[in-house]
């Protein structure tokens, strides 16, 4: 049998690899008034227009009940609007507004910009390796749910 710890040892530095990585962009969010978790949203929406609440949910890695508040936020925000179709009133589907997509626009560049550091840091070929073996482990995780 194989101690556990080994396992909760990969648990952590991806949390410490997250961690990291959000230390070149919190400050930026910090400066929008954003948090990471609206950014994620507001990413999302910009990237694939109008989306669905679960399938937004399950993309962004955030839990219904903490969406709904997020949203909520956002809204207030004029930054995010919900749609409901006539035709189904139980779902509800998201996108931005103009004030979200320009938001979204505007912030793009700086994060960019970070990214470049990133690279510069760990190279394009390292980050393509990387990218490529968390969606590998990603899918295994999933296909064994």
């Amino acid at each position: 049998m194989v101690s556990t710890s080994k396992y909760l040892s990969l648990n952590i530095t991806l949390l410490q690899a997250r961690e990291a990585l959000m230390s070149y962009f919190r400050p930026m969010l910090n400066d929008i008034g954003i948090t990471d978790q609206q950014w994620r949203i507001i990413r999302l929406l910009a990237e694939n227009g109008i989306i669905d609440f679960q399938d937004l949910a399950k993309q962004a890695c955030i839990l219904r009940p903490s969406l709904t508040g997020i949203l909520t936020r956002l809204e207030k925000l004029d930054l995010v609007i919900r749609l409901k179709p006539s035709n189904d009133q139980r779902r509800v589907f998201l996108k931005l507004t103009p004030t979200g997509e320009a938001l979204y626009q505007r912030f793009c560049a700086s994060v960019d910009e970070r990214y470049e550091v990133i690279v510069s840091r760990f190279t394009p070929e390292k980050l393509k390796q990387l990218d490529d073996l968390l969606k590998e482990f990603t899918k295994i995780a999933i296909d064994n749910h």
